[in-house]
């Protein structure tokens, strides 16, 4: 008897525990791929605090966080590419999560959001230097590569398309304005405060 390989055979023809096999295998290799790429933003994010600028090298982070060039380039095309990632993950492991910590004290919708607005203008100016290097570099980024600093500051913006979606509801918005255009106001709105207090802070 002649046992054709998985790649001989259609999808439906594989067995189940071929399947299984698989996708344990690509869940590990995930695992292992976001643990690496986890460890140079790690590397960055203490070189950062270190130095309180993005004045260093690939090599200084491939150094710090023990791994090899080669790897680096597997998941980065440049020292920019990680700093994208970085500002990525201050916001979605760290922003959001305490500016979602804050609103939840609250029920009623309005004051959730001005619990947001609250926490933003707060927890921005009393960032250290990491916080002040990366409002710097997010303002690079909103002239060099405004698709990343979209996609990193999404979460931020889910948030509050969330809010404001919540207000609408008892207190619809003016006709020619979406929930998403209103929450899309108030970010670059309350961003650009939040950013002016921690700047006006420095020195």
């Amino acid at each position: 008897m002649t046992v054709k390989a998985v790649l001989d055979l259609d999808e439906d023809a594989i067995p189940a525990w071929q399947r299984q096999s698989m996708q344990r295998s690509l869940r590990s290799a995930q695992a292992r791929a976001h643990a690496r790429s986890d460890r140079f933003v790690a590397a960055a994010t203490r070189l950062l605090q270190e130095k309180g600028s993005t004045d260093f090298t690939v090599q200084d982070v491939v150094a710090r966080s023990k791994m090899s060039i080669r790897t680096f380039y597997k998941y980065f095309a440049s020292k920019e590419d990680l700093l994208v990632a970085v500002c990525e993950t201050v916001v979605a492991r760290e922003a959001v999560p305490r500016l979602r910590k804050q609103i939840n004290k609250f029920k009623d919708p309005v004051r959730r959001f001005r619990a947001y607005v609250e926490e933003l203008i707060e927890r921005t100016s009393k960032t250290g230097p990491v916080g002040q290097t990366l409002i710097h570099y997010q303002n690079r980024l909103a002239e060099s590569r405004p698709a990343d600093l979209a996609t990193a500051m999404r979460p931020q913006l889910e948030l509050l398309v969330e809010l404001i979606g919540d207000i609408a509801r008892t207190q619809p918005l003016r006709r020619d304005l979406t929930i998403e255009t209103a929450a899309r106001l108030t970010h670059y709105t309350v961003l650009a405060a939040a950013h002016s207090r921690a700047l006006g802070s420095e020195g």
